[in-house]
């Protein structure tokens, strides 16, 4: 039996009439046109497109794909899903879309909406196909189309479905709607090669924007841009009537939001506030002062490129959002904690965000809730609430964040699509760019050919020639402007670190007494390890020295926790140990190591690890004040008495050999780990990544922007009623490498993540996790 509405909305929000398929079109559409109109301009030019030949095309073509986008929803399958009678569908209902779109009196119809281009009308239809992007689905199919028994139907006699004819009429100030469209009819029992030949036929229309997209390029980033803004207008159009009743205010939110800028007077705040009283050094002033369209900054750590890169956004891109992309969480966490929050009053001691700032990554919200002392924050969100939480891009000044929180934008990752328009108006700072992995690297090149109308600052402590000379590369083939900083001269030669040994004789057996004795002598000691188990097991026996253990492998809540001891254990003036992992070379601002310990490693990782040590050495200090201080590399040997190499190459610690030999014992400066680096670097030539989001065509594919992870996030069975009690399930979360057994998880999830038996995991707050014996098969 036919439904009486046709809805585009699941049967949970039917009681609204934003359920209705023709009025859910009007609020897509309109959250377009505000779009358009406040950031049209601001994404055309970061795609590097002339405003005047591009901007009516634009508005046009993304004005169309707005309102027609769900037309195809209009079946019968699709309406069986939402009334719970039916599974899926054989075609999914954006392609059908298409299809409708391409009947011969609806596209005489719709074609004035772009005012007759066909280039135009092809790259609404790669808008409407691909505006539901999702991991592995390239192809219009739901399932095993061609052997469904059930025909899909459009139903273009229903009442609603003219309703919607009439709607997009409206909206577009087209002519009359057709009157007479004959049912459109494909697959069922009788009809296997029906849904093949739509797929082919849809294809088809296709042929002639992806020929024209690979021999000119500013089609390829046109229809990426309008694909964005689309599908950033339909998460808006959907979740905002939720939250804001009137049309009117929905249209003001959109307007608001995306003209929020911070002010020049608020970034130099921020650098006021940092510097204290302190005056920039000429470093600082250098990198402020760039006015390329990229700027590398290559300086060792504590050197002050954070204060440096908001001087530069302060004075170089003063009406634009600020994005400051670090690594990981911990530094995102770390770099929005020193930087973006500030004191109520000099009375209450109280820290509250920099008005118009925020934090981005997936455990913002803990954290936040950590840095400001509250329990306003609430993690217990609905999916429109959800959807709500990535349009805040659009509402925030100044962003820190995870790269990939911005670069996944490039391969159709939604919280990126999401987050398009306010990433048009942004200037962008990578920061640690020397710690990308190769795809990760490849997809920042890709990002600095592809938009070209985004300002860029990158930071880095070191970088191998190759990955240097094809930033420039990626940078000037687009005729970008490229400049390079190098670190200030005086801080980049000062004698900061002094190796034990020039060769890694030194045993673990050695390196603890060392440990011992340094801490005997009131220092603090810095331990790195390359696995998680032997984090743990360097922690445990040097319990004697008040050890902490830092690593990955903790409770959210507890690896909070930790982090906090360590840094303020290295901000004091006591004697110390501590025990981490990687996780050390970059989320730890540590200014007063003493002695650092650490395992073999690629010399980029040790570069880094040494930046840990030493770290508030100053050449305006007096001499004693600024002594090097030592480090120590180690092999660890297993019970036979081989290395223990993994997770490294043997080439790269090979390599790694030959650079701590060239170093010899004498006191060492940045300059001179980075010299000796260079000399033996044989980085292979480094390449951009494809862009999904960058294909010209029908699909939307969605892919990782970081090599394959080989780790699971789970929740402990013993933590489940905590996080089911306070609905905070993100501090209880655990990442874990995959066991090699299958025995470790219950029949059941928390929030997404599998539950993972008390038994299946060893666990102690105080040195974390690792799998159970019986585990390990």
């Amino acid at each position: 039996m036919a439904p009486a509405r046709i809805l585009a909305k699941s049967s949970t929000a039917t009681e609204t009439p934003h359920a209705e398929l023709s009025q859910h079109l009007k609020d897509v559409f309109e959250s377009a046109f505000q779009v358009v109109h406040s950031s049209g301009s601001d994404q055309l030019a970061a795609m590097g497109l002339g405003i005047e030949e591009w901007q009516e095309r634009f508005r046009r073509t993304v004005l169309l794909a707005a309102a027609i986008h769900d037309l195809g929803k209009a079946n019968n399958q699709f309406q069986g899903m939402i009334h719970g009678e039916s599974a899926s569908q054989i075609i999914r209902h954006e392609w059908v879309s298409v299809w409708i779109a391409n009947q011969p009196k609806m596209k005489d119809w719709l074609l004035p909406a772009v005012d007759g281009c066909e280039s135009c009308w092809h790259v609404a239809m790669a808008a409407v196909a691909g505006h539901h992007p999702k991991h592995l689905r390239c192809s219009p199919q739901s399932r095993d189309f061609e052997k469904a028994s059930e025909a899909l139907e459009v139903m273009t006699w229903h009442e609603g479905f003219k309703e919607c004819l009439i709607e997009i009429q409206s909206l577009l100030g087209l002519a009359n709607p057709p009157t007479e469209i004959k049912s459109i009819v494909v697959g069922g029992a009788n009809d296997h090669a029906g849904p093949r030949r739509f797929v082919d036929m849809v294809e088809n229309w296709t042929d002639d924007l992806k020929e024209q997209c690979r021999s000119d390029q500013s089609w390829k980033r046109f229809c990426a841009c309008v694909k964005a803004c689309v599908v950033a207008s339909d998460v808006a159009g959907s979740a905002l009537w939720e939250h804001i009743e009137t049309a009117s205010g929905r249209h003001d939110w959109i307007a608001d939001t995306l003209t929020r800028r911070p002010s020049t007077g608020q970034l130099d705040s921020i650098v006021a506030n940092r510097l204290g009283k302190h005056q920039p050094r000429k470093f600082q002033t250098d990198i402020a002062d760039s006015s390329a369209d990229v700027t590398l900054v290559e300086a060792g750590c504590g050197s002050g490129k954070t204060v440096a890169a908001y001087m530069w956004a302060a004075k170089q891109h003063a009406g634009r959002r600020l994005w400051f992309c670090y690594p990981t969480t911990g530094t995102a966490s770390s770099g929005f904690q020193n930087y973006l929050l500030e004191a109520e009053s000099n009375e209450t001691g109280k820290l509250r965000v920099v008005d118009g700032a925020d934090l981005f990554h997936s455990r913002t919200h803990y954290d936040k809730l950590q840095m400001l002392s509250t329990s306003e924050l609430d993690e217990r969100m609905d999916d429109a609430s959800i959807r709500v939480e990535s349009l805040k891009a659009w509402d925030t000044k100044i962003v820190a964040c995870t790269v990939d929180s911005l670069l996944l934008i490039l391969q159709n990752q939604r919280r990126g699509l999401y987050a398009w328009p306010a990433i048009s108006q942004s200037a962008i700072v990578f920061d640690e760019v020397h710690s990308y992995d190769d795809i990760l690297f490849g997809n920042l090149l890709t990002f600095l050919q592809e938009l070209p109308g985004i300002p860029v600052l990158l930071m880095t402590a070191s970088l191998p020639l190759a990955r240097r000379q094809a930033i420039e590369k990626f940078t000037t083939r687009v005729n970008r402007t490229f400049h390079a900083i190098a670190g200030p001269e005086d801080l980049e030669s000062l004698p900061r670190y002094q190796q034990y040994a020039d060769d890694t004789s030194t045993t673990v057996k050695d390196a603890y007494e060392m440990a011992r004795e340094e801490f005997d002598n009131n220092g603090r000691v810095l331990w790195i390890s390359n696995t998680v188990e032997r984090t743990r097991q360097v922690g445990i026996e040097l319990s004697d020295c008040n050890s902490i253990v830092y690593h990955s492998r903790f409770v959210y809540k507890d690896r909070v926790e930790r982090h906090s001891e360590v840094t303020k254990l290295f901000d004091s003036g006591s004697a110390g140990f501590s025990s981490t992992s990687q996780v050390a070379e970059m989320s730890l601002d540590l200014k007063h190591a003493t002695l650092l310990v650490t395992e073999l490693a690629p010399i980029p990782a040790l570069i880094q690890r040494l930046g840990r040590l030493n770290r508030a050495a100053h050449p305006d200090q007096p001499a004693d004040k600024r002594t090097p201080k030592r480090f120590v590399v180690i092999e660890p040997r297993d019970s036979k008495d081989e290395i223990m190499s993994l997770p490294y190459t043997d080439e790269d610690l090979e390599l790694a050999r030959a650079w701590l030999a060239s170093l010899g014992r004498e006191p060492l400066s940045q300059s001179d780990l980075v010299d000796a680096w260079r000399a033996i670097d044989k980085t292979t030539k480094v390449k951009a990544v494809k862009s999904g989001w960058l294909t010209g065509g029908m699909e939307t594919p969605v892919d990782s922007i970081r090599e394959a992870g080989y780790g699971v996030t789970v929740i402990r069975e013993s933590d489940l009623p905590n996080s089911q009690a306070d609905g905070s399930v993100v501090q209880y979360t655990l990442p874990m490498n995959y066991p090699r057994a299958d025995n470790w998880r219950l029949p059941f999830r928390r929030a997404g993540f599998p539950i993972a038996s008390d038994s299946a995991i060893d666990y102690c707050p105080r040195t974390g996790a690792v799998w159970s014996t019986f585990v390990i098969i």
